[in-house]
């Protein structure tokens, strides 16, 4: 039987090392989910949740009626700002999905600011006028005002400018 402090293990050190310096690429891809409004779920049943629930539902509603991303820069005449679109409501039903919409978007807004802003939304439904929504960097939406509206408060502040139509 071999005594175990007898036993000497022989090695020689390397001089060199053997190493190679190897370049790999790693290409990743994953399924994404889409919803109907185009927000974007890693898993599937996450997004059909967000589909039926309400805030989903009334999303895809909105993004039914919307006109399109407007240029804040054409559309107040020189201001800037963030991302702007347009809602046009051509029926009862569409003004109520907005005005429901908007209350989710925005359940901070007192009972005050709530009567104004649905007043504004209600005349311009029975005008024919198109509502704005902001959007911020998050994507939420929020409530700007009408566009006739906002033509008006420019030509009182003097900016009658060609491009506010």
């Amino acid at each position: 039987m071999l005594n175990i402090r007898e036993l000497k293990i022989n090695y020689k050190p390397l001089n060199k090392t053997i190493m190679k310096e190897v370049t790999k690429e790693k290409t990743q891809s994953y399924i994404v989910y889409q919803a109907v409004d185009g927000t974007e779920f890693y898993d599937k049943c996450e997004c059909e949740r967000y589909e039926r629930s309400a805030h989903g539902v009334l999303r895809a509603r909105i993004s039914k009626l919307t006109t399109g991303k407007e240029d804040a820069w054409n559309l107040m005449g020189g201001i800037e700002g963030n991302d702007i679109i347009g809602v046009k409501m051509n029926t009862e039903n569409d003004l109520k999905d907005v005005q429901q919409f908007l209350m989710l978007e925005n359940s901070y807004y007192s009972g005050d600011k709530v009567k104004e802003i649905f007043d504004i939304m209600e005349k311009a439904y029975s005008k024919g006028d198109i509502i704005l929504f902001g959007i911020n960097c998050d994507g939420d939406y929020y409530f700007i005002n009408s566009r006739q509206n906002i033509i008006e408060n420019l030509n009182i502040l003097g900016r009658k400018d060609e491009k506010v139509s």
